[in-house]
């Protein structure tokens, strides 16, 4: 991805500038019916609850991810030890080979799991590093890690700038009160995740 540099300022106006496609959207309200499902399914904390992770992968995208069964064990036991660090994350997964025998950063993944252990951490995916245009850099395992820790930094800092914005906090309020969702059911930081990625979304369809 070529890099640009981006403000809050710019983000905040792309948002406020879609949030009418973003808002139409129509898969929000499956997402959203899936999303409480699992937080509602890990909050039981059954660790042999194999519904919650087959559901889990099918909603973030595992399963297609080449990870390979190894891999996503592991996941899952880091996610059931509720292994906050990131850093010990990645590095736990880097252990484990693919399916294709490479030893990855999934720091996607880990902002998953960080996010099922506390709705207020936020996901990176390729939608989202289409609208703070950062990505993970480096070539060496040790690279991409450190990598991924300073994007994340900037990834929450982002968050936090976002949610002090008022143009931002109407959206998040206007997206409860169509979908019929409160604080209790989704956070802020939760709806603003949707926000981003859907804007991401957008983004790559105007970009084919």
């Amino acid at each position: 991805m070529k890099k640009k540099k981006v403000t809050i300022q710019e983000i905040i106006k792309e948002i406020c500038k879609w949030q009418r496609k973003i808002l139409s959207d129509k898969d929000f309200p499956e997402s959203i019916a899936v999303y409480l499902f699992l937080k509602n399914e890990y909050e039981k904390n059954d660790r042999n609850n194999l519904v919650f992770q087959f559901v889990f992968r099918s909603f973030y995208g595992m399963d297609g991810a080449g990870l390979g069964p190894d891999l996503k064990k592991r996941f899952f036991e880091l996610l059931e030890r509720k292994e906050d660090r990131l850093e010990i994350i990645l590095r736990a997964l880097y252990k484990i080979p693919t399916l294709r025998k490479l030893h990855t950063v999934q720091f996607v993944f880990a902002t998953k799991l960080l996010h099922t252990l506390d709705d207020g951490n936020p996901i990176f995916d390729a939608k989202v590093a289409k609208v703070i245009h950062k990505t993970v850099t480096g070539v060496s395992g040790d690279e991409r890690i450190k990598s991924s820790l300073i994007l994340y930094e900037y990834l929450k800092c982002v968050h936090c700038n976002l949610l002090k914005d008022s143009d931002i906090t109407k959206i998040i309020r206007k997206f409860k009160e169509k979908f019929h969702v409160d604080q209790k059911q989704i956070s802020d930081e939760k709806v603003l995740d949707f926000i981003i990625w859907t804007l991401g979304q957008l983004k790559s369809y105007k970009q084919r």
